[in-house]
């Protein structure tokens, strides 16, 4: 990572653990150190304040805890994650313990890629043993509904039980469909009381693709 982007990570915790609006501080930060889009887009999603930071790491279940849950996901995040790691998109471990992927100036990912990285994140899923896994996607995005059917067929194939569905209000049919939700959403985070990051997870422990700290 340059030394330019870690620099400004440290002035930014700075700025938000005086109470700095996110916004208005990473626009500050990253004018001061000229950092490129993507940068700035790491740093808006990498960097939060102690509290913050302390109080996501608390909600994150190990994966030996899965075992004979009900596991919530949040399609779109986790596919893009693996997505992303396999595309050679900078991967960063967050100040939260989530890996996030940077994606801006990178090729969208065509319902083929998702059905590709569906098969791993499946795959993964069905080894961590969860009681019941039920997928959530965002209705508005395209062939979100092809995405969902594609989803059960592949748990079908593999002995998973759960389910797949679409939503307008995806955030909250997250949150009220399982007892870990599985997602490195920060927003989505912060309203759950366990979290999973299964992106995270199978790019560090499945893909061995080692994250950048930030």
């Amino acid at each position: 990572m340059p030394e330019t982007l870690r620099e400004a990570a440290a002035d930014l915790r700075y700025l938000l653990s005086k109470g700095y609006k996110r916004s208005s501080a990473v626009r500050f930060v990253a004018d001061r150190y000229r950092l490129c889009r993507s940068d700035r887009f790491a740093l808006y999603r990498c960097v939060y304040p102690s509290e913050v930071a302390e109080a996501h790491l608390r909600k994150l279940v190990p994966a030996e805890d899965l075992d004979g849950t009900t596991m919530s996901i949040d399609g779109f995040n986790v596919l893009r994650t693996v997505h992303g790691a396999l595309h050679g998109h900078p991967i960063y471990l967050c100040d939260d313990g989530f890996l996030r992927d940077i994606s801006i100036g990178f090729r969208k990912p065509t319902f083929e890629d998702l059905c590709e990285c569906l098969e791993l994140v499946i795959s993964c899923i069905q080894g961590l043993k969860p009681r019941l896994a039920v997928f959530v996607y965002d209705r508005p995005v395209s062939r979100s509904g092809d995405l969902s059917k594609k989803t059960m067929e592949v748990m079908s194939a593999r002995g998973v039980q759960g389910a797949a569905k679409t939503s307008m209000r995806s955030d909250s049919e997250i949150l009220s469909c399982g007892e870990v939700v599985a997602t490195s959403d920060s927003v989505v985070i912060e309203r759950a009381s366990k979290s999973f990051d299964l992106g995270g997870y199978v790019v560090f422990n499945i893909l061995k693709i080692p994250p950048t700290k930030i």
